[in-house]
């Protein structure tokens, strides 16, 4: 058994833990001295703006609002907490998180009470009053992929590709197409319209959201084509009338669906389904559904009764309702019922905000002065986000100063011309690298530190869905020049699906350990903890990374995992889960890393 330094931290997402309850100083000494007990000596703490995204939460989160009367803001409390019990106090910044990628119908009371920033299917409410005021620094959608006047071209065909060569038992009579003029209460039309079904090559390789090939390119796949229609509703859903639970026609949403305009030409249009991530509970016939949020790769299934009542798969998993069902690499496929789309393209990412403005890189670096005025050791900055969600993160980053800076370089406007991606990711990445080196600068004159995040889920070219929705598309993020240059002092490798198990035998995560360990810059290895409460398991995984070369620390991410977050128990006290801080405390002191 190894004996060598080894930093145990956590992470304080205090969102996540002041969501269903208030928060006091009191319940916060509680944690930190839990997290003290168990063996912590680094808090991690995600920083948010306290007139941005902390209002954003707080709209939505009466014990938000309250938590927020009661501490004011919650930083520089923690950060005197946290330095009290002789741990590290670290602020993570997210610098494209900014609002989050979840659009509501504009009759919504949400909206009506919160006007936002609108999209293709609706308002995004919960972005930054910042942001709010300023909509054109957000990563911007690319002008030369829309086809002029495209919201007045009409849908003439409709093809939906099942997944593989499983015959198709959906018969012309059972289609249906359901319209709407906004997204919201669509409507069954009746309509005369021709269905063959035909045989086609896959024309590129299928994955699901977790990176699963689903169909392979060249592949033989059966489809239905629906023809002599003329759709002119900007939405539009197809589903049949089947009420039984045994359906066969299956696919990621954004492979199922392809629509024709004039001429048989394919139309540009962003796709939705049941499925979602925020407001999960939807109908079709009654509410919105959600277009363009991240989840394109996940599993539809067409000819399954669209009345949504609870599939087999999740009543076997003590699961009442499908829509409630946590999308984890072990989700069945559940029923779904209808798959739906709309033309065109979202002009913007929900909130992420471009990084070639120099207003937006002043606006991250107040928020490092806001870390150092709360008495930081140093700030770790974060790609991932939850406001750069979209199907099509490679048709986005084609703002003003990434096009004149690309066009400076190579002499081709990259927005209306043929382009080198890999040469457009490279001229943002630049840009954003120009920022990391200017927050050094600004916590080095303060006496702090600057870490960095390397997100081995998403900084590869295989990133699943699940992984690459949450940073934006079109940027190469050059971790080995940081590395090379020196610019963090310390580096986290963070994932999230992955077990560190799985992780540590990756070659991208050996790479960016041997790369680390050559220019002598600790790293530290992110565990999500939500997966389980079973502390053995966590403690297991801990052991596992302990006994590997080259890794610096372990951060249990994040908090609000180790203890009930619905519910405070009858003294007011956290309900902390029974043995998992005592499992992971105790093969710490095991392991020899107490202190």
């Amino acid at each position: 058994m190894p004996n060598r330094p080894f930093l145990i931290a956590t992470t304080i997402d205090f969102p996540d833990d002041c969501q269903s309850f208030p928060f006091t100083q009191e319940l916060l000494v509680q944690l930190l001295d839990r997290m003290h007990w168990l063996g912590v000596r680094r808090v991690y703490y995600n920083y948010y703006a306290l007139a941005g995204m902390w209002q954003v939460f707080a709209r939505t989160s009466p014990s938000t609002r309250q938590t927020l009367a009661t501490l004011g803001d919650p930083m520089p409390l923690i950060s005197r907490l946290v330095h009290e019990r002789g741990m590290e106090f670290f602020a993570i910044i997210k610098p494209y998180e900014t609002g989050m990628s979840n659009a509501v119908h504009p009759a919504s009371a949400q909206a009506q009470a919160n006007p936002g920033l609108p999209c293709r299917s609706g308002v995004y409410t919960e972005v930054e009053e910042w942001v709010k005021a300023r909509p054109e620094l957000r990563v911007q959608v690319r002008a030369g992929d829309l086809p002029t006047g495209v919201d007045d071209l009409p849908v003439t065909r409709i093809q939906l590709r099942q997944r593989d060569m499983t015959p198709i038992r959906i018969q012309p009579e059972d289609l249906e197409i359901w319209t709407s003029p906004d997204n919201r209460q669509y409507q069954k039309q009746a309509l005369a319209f021709q269905v063959t079904e035909g045989v086609e090559s896959c024309p590129r390789t299928v994955v699901d959201i977790f990176g699963n090939r689903v169909t392979k390119q060249g592949d033989p796949v059966r489809v239905l084509n629906i023809t002599g229609l003329q759709l002119r509703a900007p939405f539009v859903a197809v589903t049949t009338n089947r009420s039984d639970d045994t359906g066969t026609f299956r696919n990621t949403a954004a492979a199922m669906v392809q629509a024709f305009g004039p001429d048989d030409r394919p139309l540009p249009i962003i796709v939705g389904s049941h499925k979602s991530v925020w407001r999960r509970q939807r109908d079709f016939r009654q509410d919105d559904l959600a277009f363009d949020a991240g989840i394109g790769d996940v599993y539809v299934c067409l000819d399954v009764n669209n009345q949504r009542p609870n599939c087999p798969h999740c009543r076997e998993r003590g699961i009442g309702d499908c829509s409630v069902a946590t999308l984890f690499p072990d989700t069945p496929i559940c029923r779904d019922g209808v798959i739906a789309f709309a033309k065109g393209r979202n002009d913007y990412l929900a909130g992420s905000l471009c990084e070639g403005y120099p207003a937006v890189q002043e606006y991250w670096l107040g928020w490092i002065s806001d870390c150092i005025a709360a008495g930081v050791d140093g700030v770790d900055v974060r790609i991932s986000n939850h406001s750069s969600w979209t199907d099509t993160p490679e048709l986005y980053g084609f703002n003003e100063p990434v096009v004149q800076e690309y066009q400076r370089r190579y002499g081709v406007n990259p927005a209306l011309e043929a382009y080198d991606p890999v040469l457009l990711g490279e001229v943002r990445g630049d840009l954003y690298d120009g920022f990391l080196r200017a927050a050094k600068r600004r916590l080095a004159a303060a006496g702090k530190q600057l870490h960095l995040h390397l997100e081995f889920e998403s900084f590869r070219p295989d990133a699943a869905q699940a992984r690459w929705r949450t940073r934006p598309g079109n940027i190469a993020f050059h971790w080995q020049r940081w590395l090379r240059t020196g610019l963090p002092a310390e580096v986290q490798l963070m994932g999230a699906a992955w077990t560190p198990e799985r992780a540590l035998a990756d070659p991208l995560v050996q790479e960016m350990i041997a790369v680390a360990t050559a220019h002598q810059i600790p790293a530290h290895l992110r565990r999500f903890l939500w997966w389980s409460r079973d502390g053995k398991v966590h403690a297991d995984s801990l052991e596992h990374v302990y006994c590997q070369p080259g890794i610096a620390g372990y951060n249990l991410y994040e908090t609000a995992a180790f203890y009930d977050t619905k519910q405070l128990d009858a003294a007011g006290q956290l309900q902390f889960h029974p043995g998992m801080a005592e499992e992971i405390g105790a093969r710490i002191r095991q392991l020899g890393i107490e202190s």
